[in-house]
């Protein structure tokens, strides 16, 4: 006998910009769905919402998807790390990332990158290493680049004042 739960049901978004149907158990992790629809820079690696490594932007606000139903991104706008570049050319953050090394093993980049490009759409001024870290914040780096994650983040939203960047 088949349980409510586990029915497979087909929900619509928008995908980095493209109408999508993402098909699962409702209630079933996002994060998961996600993978399975081809999105490899969603991981999953906490399962509580606590390290970041599974965020994506939900209608431009950044969410942990190991504890967001599927069904919560039904008619919702969804934006990953894939969905940052324009064109096939990089965001201006994930260009600072590599000038400034922001990262090593690159497991927790995509989480950052994306709370990070919320971050620089949602303020229109220099960043400070207290709204950064807070920014940030539900982020963990095993590697221990947050200095140099800061920095990448504090040195896009500069060039952007100064008129030599777009966000994110």
């Amino acid at each position: 006998m088949t349980e409510p739960n586990d029915e497979v049901l087909s929900f619509p978004c928008t995908l980095n910009g493209t109408a999508t149907q993402l098909a699962g158990r409702p209630a079933a992790p996002a994060s998961i769905v996600l993978r399975e629809h081809g999105v490899f820079s969603v991981r999953e690696a906490c399962g509580l919402g606590v390290c970041g490594t599974c965020t994506v932007l939900l209608d431009g606000e950044p969410v942990s998807t190991c504890i967001t139903p599927l069904y919560a991104l039904d008619g919702r706008e969804v934006r990953t790390a894939e969905g940052l570049e324009q064109d096939g050319r990089l965001s201006d953050l994930q260009e600072q990332f590599v000038e400034s090394q922001a990262f090593q093993c690159s497991f927790c980049t995509p989480g950052f990158l994306l709370s990070g490009s919320a971050l620089l759409d949602r303020t229109d001024g220099e960043l400070d290493d207290e709204a950064i870290e807070e920014g940030l914040q539900g982020h963990l780096c095993r590697c221990g680049c947050y200095d140099s994650i800061k920095e990448a983040v504090r040195t896009c939203a500069s060039r952007r004042l100064q008129g030599t960047g777009s966000i994110g």
